[in-house]
């Protein structure tokens, strides 16, 4: 059964321009699925009746998702709160004859859940004139036969940015509990413009260097080609996309070889999440070019950075204003093992090397740029613009660190989930999601999504510094 919920829009209208920052080059839907194991809480806590009555309580706190995109005449994006025209939320659910343990003994496998329909059509999430038809969130709850519950969401990532989705889920199950909390910082529309009174008017600079090479954009071309210019020609069939696990504990070991190993200067440090960059980046990169799906040659890596950070804005509210902080790898540093603190060091200095007067001269570009767009009649200007670093053309691989993201806190009065799913199609783009709390309600492990093309995956399946610390949770 399907449930539209734009009724409960609220009468306040808030709208924010997408350009604020590099948000308005994310335009998809993330997915995600969170298990729930058996519990006698889940017939009267997560009943259909119950979950509708508290997802209205809490989509009313938050209108972000029952607002819809506004091209204006200038070309700028907003989200607009329109009751007579919202793009609706949905919420649906179901009964399935899969129990949770086939699911469990199945790794909780995305795939599983599709063949058994608990799962939705995600819809080309690219911001076009006609694109009021689509939600900014759909819901869909199965109830597993003899006890358990898939809870699968699916938001556009160009208004709620993954922190942000599962930020609101929990928030969901908070208000599903009864519980008279107010709407959490990490969802309010908190103004974390990168520039401020920015001179749309101006000129595009012609000079080639101003513009930051993390970025391109390309208006002789219809978006649909720059599309097939920057994908690599290859098969869906051929893509396989696994899970995978590390221990916190074996991540710490890395680190801790990695300082040990003589290769930081006096002050020098590097994060876990640079090291586990380096890892990935390593195995990733070796694989590829063993199985010969890359030539042989240097590699950019880079690290997914939240902007805020350098510049010394508040970390929490919605958007996701990120930079791919770029280095440049030798196939030393990739073939070698031995080169792995050496490549460490390389990631953590490319991240400091985010001055805030560079990432604020790159979005001046990109603003006065994305203008100088619109105002030369340039069609849907916002799909335009790349990160380089996701031409899959390139040798290219990097990391997106999001073990802090609140994927496990939804408790809807049945207990935590269990596990957690999502779907990662990107190749040589890892994701990184924390894994299953513990006994200690921490968690002891993260989950990495990687997809790669099938020689390659069986390459990486065959490096023993790939398998000696991390471990296949599931496929696809």
């Amino acid at each position: 059964m399907r449930i539209d919920m734009g009724d409960q829009l609220p009468t306040e209208a808030v709208s924010r321009q997408i350009t604020n920052d590099t948000q308005f080059m994310f335009q998809f839907y993330k997915p995600c699925f969170q298990f729930y194991a058996p519990s006698p809480n889940i017939d009267s806590h997560m009943s259909p009746h119950r979950l509708q009555q508290s997802l209205t309580t809490a989509l009313h706190s938050c209108p972000l998702l029952l607002g819809r995109f506004t091209v204006h005449a200038d070309q700028t994006i907003s989200h607009s709160y329109d009751p007579r025209n919202p793009n609706l939320p949905t919420f649906e659910f179901q009964s399935t004859d899969l129990t949770f343990s086939e699911l469990k003994s199945q790794g909780f496998a995305y795939s599983l859940c599709q063949r058994h329909s608990m799962d939705l059509a995600i819809p080309d999430g690219a911001i076009r004139r006609l694109s009021d038809e689509q939600p900014m969130l759909m819901v869909k709850v199965t109830y597993l036969h003899g006890g358990g519950a898939a809870v699968f969401a699916m938001t556009n990532h160009v208004a709620f940015d993954g922190n942000a989705m599962f930020s609101f889920l929990a928030y969901w199950a908070q208000c599903n509990n009864g519980h008279g909390v107010e709407l959490p910082v990490d969802l309010q529309p908190v103004s974390n413009a990168i520039l401020t009174n920015v001179d749309q008017t101006s000129d595009i600079s012609k000079d080639a260097a101003q513009s930051p090479a993390e970025i391109s954009v390309d208006a002789t071309r219809l978006p649909a080609e720059i599309g097939t210019m920057i994908t690599r020609a290859v098969s869906r069939d051929t893509m396989i996309p696994c899970v995978y696990s590390i221990t916190t504990q074996d991540l710490r070991k890395l680190k801790q070889q990695v300082e040990a190993s003589g290769e930081l200067q006096d002050g020098e440090w590097v994060s876990s999440n640079n090291v586990l960059t380096a890892l990935i980046s390593q195995c990733v990169a070796r694989a590829n070019m063993r199985a010969h799906v890359y030539e042989h040659g240097p590699w950019t890596v880079f690290q997914a950075l939240d902007m805020r950070r350098p510049l010394g804005l508040p970390l929490r509210g919605l958007g996701s204003p990120i930079i791919l902080a770029e280095c440049n790898a030798s196939a030393d540093h990739v073939l070698r093992p031995d080169r792995l603190p050496a490549l460490a060091r390389r990631v953590r200095m490319s991240v400091d090397a985010y001055t805030p007067e560079y990432l604020r001269n790159a979005m001046q570009w990109m603003h006065t740029t994305y203008a100088g767009l619109a105002r030369d009649g340039v069609d849907e200007p916002w799909r335009h613009f790349w990160f380089s670093a996701l031409n899959t053309n390139r040798r290219c691989v990097g990391v997106s660190c999001m073990n802090r993201i609140p994927i496990y806190d939804a408790d809807f009065g049945a207990g935590r989930p269990v596990m957690a799913r999502s779907f990662n199609p990107r190749p040589n783009y890892v994701i990184v999601f924390p894994g299953p709390p513990g006994e200690t309600d921490v968690y002891d492990s993260l989950h990495m999504y990687v997809t790669l093309e099938r020689p390659a995956m069986d390459a990486l399946r065959a490096d023993p510094e790939w398998t000696s610390v991390c471990t296949l949770v599931s496929e696809f």
